[in-house]
Order: C-alpha cells, then structure tokens, then sequence
C-alpha cells in the first residue's frame, strides 16, 4: 500500500484538508493547533470506512496504490445532525445512519464502481439493491479487481507511542507461523512476535536487540519468558526483560523505564512491520527515551522501500535529522488545513539554518489563520 494523495472534508466539524501529496516519508511540521494530527486521523477514518464503518458527514478524494494497482476513490456521506459517527453497519440502526451520496473507485484510470444516489454500478452493469450505508469497497472486498484496494487500507496503522505498553498473552496458536514473513503479516501484539522470534533463536531478534543497544549502550541483552509458572493466568503472560551491562539480575518489564521500553517496542516494530504497510505516527518524539531518537530517525529515513511513513513532530533534533525534502509545512485558515512542501521555500544550505528559517517563517508563526 502506498498513499499519493488526499483531500478530505468534515463537514460536522466543519474542516477540510486541501489536496496534500505524500512521499515515502512525509513529515509534518508546523505549530500546535493547525491540523497536523487531523491529517492523520482523517486517513484513519479511511481505513473504517473501508471496512464498512458509517462516517457521518464525511468527503474524501484518495489516489493509492497496491499490489502494482492504481487506484483512485472518492465519496461522500450525507450529513445528519446531532447523529453518532463511526457506527458499523452490520449492528446500528440503519436509519439513524448516514447515507453515501455519492462514491467511485477507479483502477488504473478506468471506472470500475460507483453509487449515483441508492444505485449501484459495477463494472458498467447495474446492481441489485445493496446497502447505502457501507462503502463499495467494503461490500465488493472479495471481487478480484477491489480486493487490492481493501487489502491494502487494512495494511495502514496509526501508532501512538504515548500509551502505556502492556502485558500480553500467549493465548495464541504460535505453531501457525512458520516464517518470519508468516509472522510479520499476522495481526498478533509487538511482544508476541519478539517471543516467537526468541524461541527460535531468530536472527532477526538479534538484529533487533543490537539496534536496542545501540540506542542504550548501557543494555546488554534482551530475552522473553512466561511471568509465573505457578498461575494458569500468569503462565501465559509473556513479558519483556533486559540485562544491563555490569549487573547479573535481569530487569523486567514493569519496571523498565516508559521512555526505554517504548522506544524497544517501536525499534521491533519497525523491523516487523509487512511489506506495504502504512504507519502513521503522531508525536514522533512523545514519551521516548531521548537518546533513541537518533536511532529512530534513522529507520525512518533507511526503512525498507516497500514501507511508507507519515509523521508529525515538533521537535528540532527529529526535524533536523529529516532531509527537508520531506518536510511539509501545514497551516490553517479557519477550517481549511494545506501544505506547503518545504523544499519549494528559501530554507538555506545546511540542516541548522534550515530549521531557524522553518520556524522563523510568516507561514510557520502565523499558521493559523482566522479568515
């Protein structure tokens, strides 16, 4: 999956965002307020409507890619008021739900499906009653030609590196992944697949944990392992643990500082993500051990090519750290949020001029805009 492009329109909360063009790293700066994570978040709602989810009083127009398909989508749903978004269609009541006005999906340039009003067209011919409440690619997921396009929103996650790292379960069939690529694909909890790759002495937890210790030299190694043997429950929990340099007790989970053991889940994320996903990441910086944002940057930078990133941040050293070519500076006036690519301003020759100017830009200070 690879995004190209998207404008997008709120209706209820009246904003929109202008037609932005992604890169295989785009990074979104610009001052608090002015729409860099409604960027994100309006992307996400993509992915909800794709799978059949009702979004009230939402329009969107997405050019993608997947599986070496074009395609091109766009849609609007009926504005109800005072009405709840996001409901799914298979559960809610169907008449307190917004309505799709309109919608078409091309490939490769051709129009493959579309909705005039409560009718439906696919692939020229016209189509008996179907939901008017649930996307075309949501209801033709299985046929050949749009099974690309729902596979490939299901391959865009939006992580939040905020948010406490919790306990997981083995409760899971390990057995059923017999490859790392098996185990990349499969929709399992970050520390699941670091234990996988632990019990088979995989070289990709090597690869992992050296990269772990090149952002905390103080670290020594990393293992797995069931928290109790004793308790049915506690027996099936697996947590993380690292042993520092110098010192024989290990250091479990829970008491690894949120910074460290945030930056090791999103290090192991990155080296088992699948081929084609879509990671958003708000707040690149928040709530990470500060001395693993260099080593985190540069996996965004040196990452696969089949992986695409889109990020927000406002700190410098990660802006700095970026080619401005990938930079894209957000503003907003009233409700409508653009994007002006970085490289197109006057930013100078090297990074540390670049971000003064960034941020000394009329656009940077002002950008947001009440008329």
């Amino acid at each position: 999956m690879y995004l190209d492009s998207l404008a997008y329109q709120h209706k209820q909360e009246e904003w929109s965002i202008q037609d932005i063009h992604f890169l295989k790293l785009t990074l979104l700066v610009g001052i608090s307020g002015v729409g860099k994570t409604q960027i994100l978040q309006a992307i996400n709602s993509l992915v909800k409507i794709s799978k059949g989810a009702n979004q009230n009083g939402l329009a969107w127009d997405v050019k993608f890619r997947n599986e070496g398909q074009h395609y091109h989508w766009t849609g609007e749903f009926d504005f109800l008021v005072d009405e709840v978004e996001g409901l799914d269609w298979h559960t809610a009541d169907k008449k307190k739900m917004a309505k799709l006005l309109r919608e078409e999906l091309w490939l490769n340039d051709e129009l493959i499906t579309e909705r005039k009003g409560e009718q439906i067209y696919f692939e020229g011919e016209k189509m008996p009653k179907l939901s008017f409440t649930e996307s075309l690619i949501s209801i033709f997921k299985e046929e050949e030609a749009i099974r690309p396009a729902y596979e490939g929103f299901q391959k865009i996650i939006l992580r939040d590196h905020t948010k406490e790292v919790g306990i997981s379960s083995t409760d899971y069939r390990m057995e059923d992944y017999q490859t790392v690529e098996e185990l990349k694909a499969a929709e399992l909890p970050t520390i699941v697949k670091l234990h996988w790759l632990y019990e088979k002495n995989d070289d990709l937890f090597q690869d992992i944990q050296e990269q772990f210790s090149a952002a905390f030299p103080q670290v020594e190694e990393i293992k797995t392992g069931r928290m109790g043997e004793l308790s049915s429950f506690l027996g099936r929990v697996i947590i993380l643990s690292i042993k520092e340099k110098g010192v024989s007790s290990w250091i479990p989970q829970y008491r690894i500082s949120s910074g460290m053991l945030r930056s090791l889940i999103h290090i192991a994320e990155m080296y088992l993500l699948e081929k084609g996903t879509v990671v958003l990441i708000d707040e690149f910086e928040n709530s990470l051990g500060t001395n693993c944002i260099d080593i985190l940057t540069e996996d965004l930078l040196y990452s696969q090519e089949s992986i695409q990133f889109i990020a927000t941040s406002h700190h410098p050293y990660i802006i700095n750290q970026v080619p401005y070519d990938y930079w894209k500076l957000v503003q907003r006036k009233a409700g409508t949020i653009s994007t002006i690519d970085a490289k197109g301003l006057n930013l100078g020759d090297s990074k540390h001029e670049r971000f003064l100017r960034l941020i000394n830009l009329k656009q940077y200070r002002q950008g947001v805009q009440t008329s």
